[in-house]
């Protein structure tokens, strides 16, 4: 076998192009935290973004009732056609923008798959795409498996992580095909405003670039309104944005494993090509209890969006009672993102202290882009009690750190 003489840091076998990815450092927390509770450790669960409530009797009910009468074979591709016009029918009551279901929406095994088709099939070698610093790492690593060039756009605390459109435009070359917009944000919670959203519109229209909107916590919002601003719904942007979304965070399916993109007739038609060959179908039944999630009374939603807002209550008020902690007002998912610089240490080694010594599991802000270093991120995506007994403990072992 030929060499360049250089080992490769995933074995010799492995493409060269994982030398680009790095294994997830979210998950490695959470892979932490097994091994302590295994030991018999009591640990506070901050570490990962997922709803922990079941998913809503309904939802299931339809979903068995499915599977009962024999939904068990091979979906088309895109999605069974009931699913593609209930996503279509919710976009059009988010964003104000008619969709045709059939022809706009395509089904798939997670948003993740759905990031990753989209990005096979828009996304050229050497193709340059914008993102926020920070923001969720998968972002940054699917651009480089399909051969794009990552270019952070660093946003700021002080500034409620908003995306400065002249700072995107700055960074903008002959190269740069795709901007993505995570809005609420993960790890930030941040919501991007109506204001800044017609910003980078107009930034995207200039220079005829595609954008992923990523809203996936679109409805997980503390804002006026049900539902977070989409670039989506501003003229101009219907015919270039691929909105990404899913039932993982909205109605807690995570483990279901269901996704979605909307996009224009021709942007769905390389979407679709690309997702032919990547899970090719999602599996049939639960589309049919994803229909019912869509379709229903919305009210579970509602009950759990008003859980999420006591918690995030909780999470802010706590880390406002710990010297040296200063946090922004996240607008929406289920995260906040707490500055620690002033405890003078990396953020990782400050989380590495906290699961080790202390049992509480947050993860670095560090991996989530250069702007994140002297952040972490704690996800309230567990129950109250565990929120105010976690906010308890933290404040002793900071406490106790600055003395």
């Amino acid at each position: 076998m030929a060499t360049n003489g250089s080992a490769k840091p995933d074995g010799r076998y492995a493409a060269d192009r994982l030398a680009k990815v790095q294994l997830s450092g979210i998950r490695r927390v959470n892979d932490k935290v097994h091994e302590l509770e295994a030991a018999g450790r009591d640990v506070i669960h901050w570490q990962i973004g997922r709803p922990d409530f079941d998913t809503p009797e309904h939802i299931k009910d339809a979903t068995i009732a499915a599977l009962k009468r024999g939904e068990v074979h091979y979906a088309p591709n895109n999605g069974i056609p009931a699913l593609r016009k209930a996503i279509a029918a919710r976009t059009e009551l988010d964003t104000g923008v008619p969709v045709d279901g059939m022809k706009q929406a395509v089904v798939f095994a997670g948003a993740n798959e759905a990031i990753m088709a989209s990005a096979l099939a828009l996304i050229n070698p050497g193709d340059e795409v914008l993102m926020a610093d920070p923001n969720w790492p998968n972002y940054r690593h699917i651009i480089s498996l399909v051969g794009g060039v990552p270019v952070e756009v660093p946003t700021r605390g002080e500034d409620d992580f908003q995306l400065d459109a002249a700072e995107v435009e700055k960074r903008i070359t002959p190269k740069t095909r795709v901007l993505c917009i995570t809005s609420p944000g993960n790890p930030t919670g941040a919501v991007q405003k109506r204001e800044t959203l017609e910003a980078l519109a107009r930034v995207a229209i200039k220079h005829d670039l595609v954008v992923f909107s990523d809203e996936i916590y679109a409805r997980i919002f503390y804002g006026d309104g049900r539902v977070s601003p989409s670039i989506y719904s501003i003229p101009g942007m219907p015919e270039r944005t691929v909105i990404i979304n899913g039932f993982s965070k909205t109605y807690s399916m995570d483990g279901w494993r269901l996704g979605w993109t909307v996009a224009s007739e021709e942007l769905t038609k390389a979407i679709y090509k690309a997702r032919q060959y990547t899970t090719v179908c999602v599996n049939t039944f639960i589309q049919h209890g994803a229909v019912a999630a869509l379709s229903a009374d919305q009210k579970c939603v509602d009950d759990m969006v008003s859980e999420f807002r006591k918690r995030r209550t909780i999470m802010l008020e706590g880390l406002r009672a710990i010297e040296g902690v200063t946090v922004p007002d996240p607008q929406g998912a289920f995260y906040v993102f707490a500055n620690v610089k002033s405890f003078g240490k990396p953020s990782s080694e400050l989380a590495d202290w906290l699961i080790e010594e202390h049992g509480i599991a947050a993860v670095t802000g560090s991996i989530f882009g250069t702007s994140g270093e002297g952040y972490l991120r704690m996800a309230y995506s567990c129950s109250t009690d565990e929120c105010a007994r976690g906010m308890a403990r933290l404040k002793t072992a900071l406490d106790s750190l600055r003395k």
